[in-house]
């Protein structure tokens, strides 16, 4: 049985600092996102190649499918069974590959392609581009950006296991997803934003810092698609070393059989398990 793999990205859409009051009370970032895929974009990125959103369904109240690709043309072989003789004909390619969404969140659950990109982080880069191509990001400035979600697991398990953590640094960007913890990432990003900043981290450096508030802070900060670092001394009187997320995204495998409702869980879930 064939399965798809699906990386974890968190889609945010970064008000102005000095907007309208108007705006920054009644526009918030799911509608901005659901009415930009609703648009259905396009984007001519260079000559003959242009990405597209399409596809765009409703599978629960925040939650949904949509289809993202390119179309561009190509050479196809074929054979001519009249003449004989083996053609080249252009057409029209069009690879495209499947992303699950939460909009309530801004989670995404891009599928794996190598016909439509060579890598994801690829198509996240022209799902961002395609969003910042809409009416109300456009009307508004709203910067967005497509992160990756990075899986914490590692990270965590060095910090459960060091004898002491001496330092510890988590990185924000502006304003978060509705779930950003109260502790470090929300303040932070109402922080970055009154000061019209982009982004920017804190250090925190001590004798042996808290584990519990250290992994739930770096929890709370890979959900939200940022990054963290650690110095820890994994053993007594052994030199510090400096941990951090490493890799890519966080990885769900979809059964290709699996109806969309089972895959939309199996997406929201393989998040839950970052952020709880």
């Amino acid at each position: 049985m064939q399965a798809t793999e699906y990386h974890l990205y968190r889609a945010k859409f970064i008000k102005p600092a000095q907007s309208d009051i108007f705006i920054t009370e009644h526009l918030t970032a799911r509608e901005m996102f659901e009415k930009g895929l609703n648009e259905r974009p396009s984007l001519e990125l260079r000559a003959n190649n242009v990405w597209h959103i399409g596809n765009v369904e409703k599978i629960t109240n925040s939650g949904g499918r949509f289809a993202i690709g390119r179309t561009t043309k190509a050479t196809i072989e074929k054979f001519d069974f009249i003449s004989g003789n083996f053609k080249e004909l252009i057409d029209d390619s069009g690879p495209y590959t499947f992303v699950y969404y939460d909009s309530q969140l801004g989670l995404l659950g891009i599928g794996k392609k190598t016909k439509v990109a060579p890598d994801v982080k690829s198509i996240a880069r022209k799902i961002q581009k395609l969003l910042s191509n809409t009416e109300l990001v456009i009307q508004y400035q709203i910067e967005v950006r497509v992160d990756f979600i990075p899986d914490p697991e590692s990270f965590l398990q060095k910090i459960r296991s060091a004898y002491a953590i001496k330092q510890f640094k988590a990185y924000f960007t502006g304003p978060n997803p509705i779930d950003a913890d109260d502790l470090f990432q929300r303040p932070m990003s109402f922080y970055c934003q009154q000061l019209e900043g982009d982004h920017g981290s804190v250090v925190v450096t001590g004798a042996s810092l808290n584990e519990d508030s250290v992994s739930a802070v770096a929890k709370s900060t890979a959900a939200t698609g940022n990054s963290a670092s650690a110095l820890i001394q994994p053993e007594r009187g052994a030199r510090p070393i400096k941990i951090s997320f490493q890799g890519d995204a966080r990885k769900i495998m979809i059964e290709s059989d699996m109806n969309k409702h089972e895959a939309l869980e199996i997406i929201q879930d393989g998040y839950r398990e970052v952020r709880e």
